[in-house]
């Protein structure tokens, strides 16, 4: 079987076509004009391809002529291959033309996954209706990581100095002070590294961190980090109990945060919010359009 399967794919590529026009014509000439090749070339191809199999694909002694068993073989895999054909084109022109396919974006969590992703997606479905995208979420660096290692397409990250990474800026954010609304921190109009500076520290691990050891070392402190946590849920759960107080990105704080105050940093600690592309080549079309409009978006 293995042997006999490697002759049929060795076979003259018109002999299939041929016995397919063959069967529609009945005539040697005209099956041959249909295919725009000669009487002589088709004639050669189909005694090659009997040579090779061992079996007659024609009656040669009827007119019209007609197949042979073996030759209805042949025929119908050429027709189960040009309607395999058929359904391969129908699926790239869909791939090219409707976005079908499948991207994935790691985001560094609520700012990215609530504010900015959601928009940016709608705007590039419209143009690509089929695209399924999936959002998965990471810490920081844990994104890029993903990124790196091609578990990801897209990651959103926090830009903190230079990078190699091909990105998009998306955003300019900044940091505030979660702290309790009982407390007399609540009632400044801002909050320095100082007025933290022994308080019980509560660490983001969503991605800021950098940022806000940044912003207390440029006062000569270090934040007293007594708990850590990725969830928003947990840490605005830790202030309401009293536990300390917390630094994040003002895109993340929700719009409903009983008990908790939100207060402006002094100075000011912005953030940039980026999307990268892998380093590696595009895993398929679908991943590089979406990066085109995504480039495209950012320009307007």
């Amino acid at each position: 079987m293995m042997r006999f399967n490697s002759m049929i794919s060795q076979l003259p590529s018109l002999v299939p076509k041929l016995l397919l026009a063959l069967e529609k014509h009945g005539h040697l000439t005209d099956a041959a004009q249909a295919l725009g090749v000669s009487q002589p070339a088709a004639s050669k191809a189909l005694k090659r391809s009997e040579v090779m199999l061992g079996v007659d694909l024609i009656c040669r002694n009827e007119r019209p002529l007609r197949l042979t068993v073996e030759g209805q073989m042949v025929a119908d895999f050429a027709r189960q291959q040009q309607a395999l054909e058929s359904a391969l084109g129908r699926r790239l022109q869909g791939v090219k033309h409707s976005g079908a396919g499948t991207i994935r974006i790691a985001s560094l969590g609520a700012s990215a996954s609530t504010h900015l992703l959601p928009k940016m997606i709608e705007k590039i479905k419209h143009i690509l209706p089929q695209l399924t995208v999936n959002i998965l979420e990471f810490n920081n660096l844990e994104g890029l990581k993903a990124l790196e290692d091609g578990l990801v397409d897209f990651a959103t990250f926090v830009r903190s100095e230079e990078t190699q990474l091909d990105h998009i800026p998306l955003e300019k954010d900044s940091l505030v002070a979660l702290v309790p609304l009982s407390s007399a921190l609540a009632k400044l109009a801002s909050i320095t590294a100082k007025d933290l500076d022994q308080q019980d520290f509560i660490m983001t691990k969503g991605g800021s961190e950098t940022l806000i050891r940044a912003w207390f070392a440029s006062e000569g402190l270090t934040p007293q980090v007594k708990h850590t946590a990725l969830q928003l849920t947990s840490i605005l759960g830790m202030i309401r109990a009293g536990m300390g107080v917390s630094i994040i990105a003002k895109m993340a704080v929700p719009e409903s945060h009983p008990e908790v105050a939100v207060v402006p940093l002094a100075p000011e600690q912005p953030r940039l919010i980026c999307i990268a592309k892998s380093p590696r080549d595009f895993s398929s079309h679908a991943s590089k359009r979406v990066w085109q409009l995504m480039q495209r978006y950012r320009k307007e």
